[in-house]
């Protein structure tokens, strides 16, 4: 609705007719002359509030500041109190909206969105995310998931309330899939994303799930952990042994010790505290010998494996 340089230079010019320098009409103004020096360079809009002052001291309208044209009368119409009326004689767009609401003081922005709110598209959203309460953009970005889906509603993640977000991403799992509901993870309250993993696990599997593992309590990815063990076996265990605690993937790993053997329990190895390697490089060597304790060798204290007698095969 505004071209800033524009406004800028009008007021370079009716500052100039009055005989102000910047300084002087901040004065005039209560504000810094950095305030006066950004409106005059376009970096920044004068607020509403300030613009009946500058009108007064200038001598001039609100439209010579602003320019002949809708947002002016928009202004006009808001510092004149029949906002109402405006809207039923225009057509304002919630675009045009978000292009004056720098302006704007929230309230009189949240009273102006409620006649553009049923045409407003997510990008319009975006743009007015910052000035609207969480409350209107919450019931705002209920109507844009029904209408568009997931895709639509992220780009407002950052500004919804947490429960709001909670109960939307309990609709995009079922109907979207794991990986859609994946970018609002960061979003989600702890019990929420604890509750839907377990689903994405029992759904879609291990695989699904683990993109979700930085995101989720310790508790939650050990018991996640011991599921995907006894469903899915210690290949699929592996991609989240970086993520588990040292005293859960110790446990685990001497499960997949039994369950699979030797070869099976290999992989873990540099994650596993020494302690436990050791324990289970005792059980390896009583059940299978030396040459089975091999691939082991690496990550097994010296010590250990000389009382093993395992020494030549060591580094």
């Amino acid at each position: 609705m505004f071209d800033m340089q524009m406004v800028g230079r009008n007021i370079v010019r009716l500052r100039g007719n009055a005989g102000l320098t910047q300084m002087g009409l901040a004065d005039k103004l209560g504000i810094s002359y950095q305030a006066v020096s950004n409106w005059e360079r376009g970096a920044s809009m004068p607020d509403i509030s300030k613009l009946p002052e500058l009108a007064e001291i200038f001598n001039v309208g609100i439209d010579e500041i602003l320019g002949e044209g809708k947002g002016s009368q928009f202004i006009g119409s808001v510092l004149d109190n029949n906002t109402e009326d405006y809207f039923q004689q225009n057509a304002v767009s919630a675009e045009e909206l978000s292009e004056v609401a720098p302006l704007l003081q929230l309230e009189q922005i949240g009273e102006a969105f409620e006649y553009v709110k049923e045409s407003a598209a997510v990008s319009d959203l975006i743009a007015l995310a910052p000035y609207l309460s969480e409350e209107t953009l919450d019931e705002c970005a209920k109507q844009a998931f029904e209408k568009e889906g997931a895709g639509a509603l992220l780009p407002l993640a950052p500004y919804l309330s947490e429960e709001t977000l909670d109960e939307l991403a309990q609709q995009v799992l079922p109907k979207e899939g794991a990986k859609a509901l994946l970018p609002f993870a960061p979003y989600l309250s702890e019990e929420t994303l604890d509750e839907l993993a377990q689903q994405v696990l029992s759904k879609e599997g291990a695989k699904a799930l683990l993109p979700f593992a930085p995101y989720l309590s310790e508790e939650t990815l050990d018991e996640l952990a011991e599921q995907v063990l006894s469903k899915e076996g210690a290949k699929a265990l592996l991609s989240f042994a970086p993520y588990l605690r040292e005293e859960t993937l110790d446990e685990l790993a001497k499960q997949v010790f039994t369950e699979e053997g030797v070869k099976a329990l290999l992989p873990f190895a540099p994650y596993l505290r020494e302690e436990t390697l050791e324990q289970l490089a005792q059980q390896i060597l009583a059940k299978e010998g030396v040459k089975a304790l091999l691939p082991l060798a690496p990550y097994l204290r010296e010590g250990i494996l000389r009382e093993s007698g395992a020494q030549p095969f060591a580094k």
